[in-house]
């Protein structure tokens, strides 16, 4: 058999080079497939966890207000329903992102001449905010979940999503809690979250072209779901068994099943929310998912099979003038196998075949080294986005005092604080300095809320408790000032609960004002521990126009006053248990008369190992100041 040139070029170069060149094609695609689902893959799990964050960002934000209402009850300065109702159409008003609240006393809380009272302010349609009274004939309040559960546990809860028949006549999640008077149960104040809100926002949010988003409740029933007839009716187990097992263990996933509406093949990312007990899916259909994938890879073997049949023709043409095209096509394709995008070839060979290889060679480069840019371009953003986060908790956390000892030149005192906020950057907030020689001003408080609006609203209130901090006045009357400034120049609903002292620290005299923040303890130097007890005011940024009241407490020397937010005592473990007052003064007793470091390490420590693996919740802040002794006279 005669062996001519094309036999022997195709045999000995075209062969192997075809084998070479497909192989590297073959490769690059299964590579870029690979890349392109595995990012699209976790595109749907940032977007799981983005929602349910925020979602659990804003029921945490909203159940604070129950509390704050419970609270500001607790004062007494509320004691009539004229009042009350003012107040709640007033809370109701400032929070335009919840439906509705609810203050429900006990039988005969406000009076004998009042067996059942619960004012209820909630929004309708238009916006407008009504009245409804709840103590009525065909409402008896006393048997709703949302009044029995939490009076009988005696703590505050998200109730299981219901319809509101009687009352606010929609379907709603309500988180309820309770408040005392004289330490026994008074009442319980609610705020309502309605579910037509949250399938608002679930139906405005885009996931590919078919994709979607939906909520299910801590038993698995639909709370948000494209097919309307479902909602509140059909649970996830009764659709997708696997998924529903999944979503209700209380951890975040990805999972790849049938689709729960229209039983096609799709990739499922689900995150919890845990204020509120509920679990958020983000529905991606399978072959939308790897469309782009799907694409690309099939481009690389079309290009890849293009220039091989190219490389076969030019090889049988011509020999010489197509070795050395085809050698450096080889060359640059194995380069980009290997990772190097910025291959490029120069169109210069004789013959169209050949031309037409290279040029899609370097289309096929161009294509993969757009879409690495894009990958990461999507990193740079995260990277800035973290980076602008850091900055700001390095903000935050240069305007609270973080230098020990304080106060090295005065021996009379001691003091020593620790703030951990539960995101990068938190809302609570601390401070001390001298307002002159003789007396100290110290101060701690709690922004209701977390993030980036919690530490704006901490900075505003530090600063203007500092530029009105001043022994010419009452802290009382200086404080009601800061309240009336944050009413006026904020209208975000927030507020923060806050304690301010002075003390005097040649004779041990403190005076303190606390604006609904939790009772501090006092330590003393015989090993006793006890509260302080004292006149408590509403929370500063909730209403304008209140009055505030001042306690004065006479430290011995060696006495410690401890302050914390209530991210301490709130604070819970992997059984939903709270830390509790009660092991909070176990802890004080146990380090109440070692140094003031050792005691407030001493507290958060003991907090996160009650708290275990379970993330923290609510930012962490505490602050103990002892009194040693008034200085000695200088000889």
């Amino acid at each position: 058999m005669k062996v001519t040139l094309s036999s022997r070029l195709i045999t000995w170069v075209g062969v192997p080079a075809a084998l070479v060149l497909g192989l590297v094609v073959w490769n690059a695609s299964r590579r870029s497939f690979d890349r392109v689902a595995a990012q699209t893959e976790q595109l749907s799990r940032l977007m799981a966890r983005s929602h349910a964050s925020d979602l659990e960002t804003e029921l945490s934000r909203v159940q604070k207000i129950p509390e704050m209402i419970g609270r500001t009850l607790e004062t007494g300065q509320f004691d009539t329903p004229a009042k009350i109702e003012s107040f709640l159409r007033t809370v109701v008003e400032k929070n335009a992102d919840i439906y509705g609240s609810c203050i429900a006393f006990k039988p005969n809380g406000l009076g004998p001449d009042l067996n059942a009272y619960a004012p209820y302010y909630y929004r309708e349609a238009d916006g407008k905010v009504v009245f409804e009274q709840l103590a009525k004939p065909d409402y008896n309040y006393f048997q709703w979940d949302w009044y029995r559960l939490p009076r009988d546990d005696g703590k505050a809860m998200w109730t299981e999503p219901y319809f509101d028949d009687g009352g606010g006549n929609t379907i709603m999640i309500t988180f309820s809690a309770p408040f005392r008077r004289d330490d026994l149960f008074w009442g319980i104040a609610t705020i309502d979250k309605a579910m037509s809100q949250l399938m608002r926002e679930g139906q405005a949010v885009t996931v590919g072209k078919t994709g979607y988003i939906f909520i299910v409740s801590k038993q698995g029933r639909f709370l948000t779901f494209p097919d309307e007839s479902k909602i509140m009716k059909a649970s996830i187990q009764d659709v997708n068994a696997v998924l529903g097992q999944h979503m209700l263990s209380g951890e975040g996933g990805f999972l790849r099943t049938r689709d729960p509406l229209k039983d096609r093949s799709a990739w499922i990312a689900y995150a919890p929310v845990h204020n509120g007990d509920l679990s958020l899916a983000v529905v991606y259909p399978e072959d939308e998912a790897l469309a782009d994938a799907r694409h690309l890879r099939n481009e690389l073997l079309a290009t890849g099979a293009a220039g091989l049949l190219c490389l076969l023709g030019v090889l049988i043409f011509i020999a010489r003038t197509t070795s050395k095209p085809i050698a450096e096509l080889a060359r640059a394709a194995q380069l980009v196998a290997d990772g190097d995008l910025e291959q490029r070839l120069s169109v210069t060979a004789p013959t169209e075949e050949v031309r037409n290889l290279m040029n899609a060679f370097n289309k096929m480069t161009r294509d993969l080294q757009m879409r690495m840019q894009e990958l990461r371009y999507t990193t740079t953003v995260k990277e800035r986005f973290e980076g602008e986060l850091n900055a700001a908790r390095s903000i935050q956390m240069s305007l609270v005092p973080k230098h020990f000892p304080a106060f090295p030149g005065r021996p009379e005192l001691d003091v020593h604080a620790l703030l951990r906020p539960a995101r990068e950057i938190g809302g609570d907030l601390y401070d001390f300095y001298f307002l002159d020689e003789e007396w100290l001003c110290f101060l701690i408080g709690d922004v209701s809320g977390k993030g980036v609006p919690a530490a704006l609203f901490m900075a505003v209130t530090k600063t203007l408790l500092k530029a009105s901090s001043s022994r010419s006045g009452s802290i009382a009357t200086m404080i009601a000032h800061v309240n009336d400034e944050l009413c006026e120049q904020t209208d975000s609903g927030m507020f923060v609960s806050l304690l301010y002292a002075h003390l005097n620290t040649r004779t041990g005299e403190v005076e303190f004002c606390n604006a609904g923040h939790p009772i501090p303890y006092l330590l003393g130097a015989d090993h006793s521990t006890r509260p302080l007890t004292g006149a408590k005011d509403v929370a500063v940024g909730a209403m304008s126009a209140l009055d505030y009241h001042v306690t004065t407490v006479q430290l011995t020397p060696g006495d410690t006053l401890f302050f914390y937010t209530d991210g301490v005592t709130e604070a819970l473990d992997r059984s939903d248990r709270f830390y509790s007052n009660a092991r909070l003064e176990c802890v004080l007793n146990d380090v109440g008369t070692l140094a003031v470091e050792k005691i407030t390490r001493g507290v958060v420590r003991d907090v996160r190992t009650f708290c275990g693996e379970r993330e923290q919740s609510d930012d962490i802040s505490v602050m103990a100041l002892r009194w040693i002794g008034p200085p000695s006279s200088p000889s």
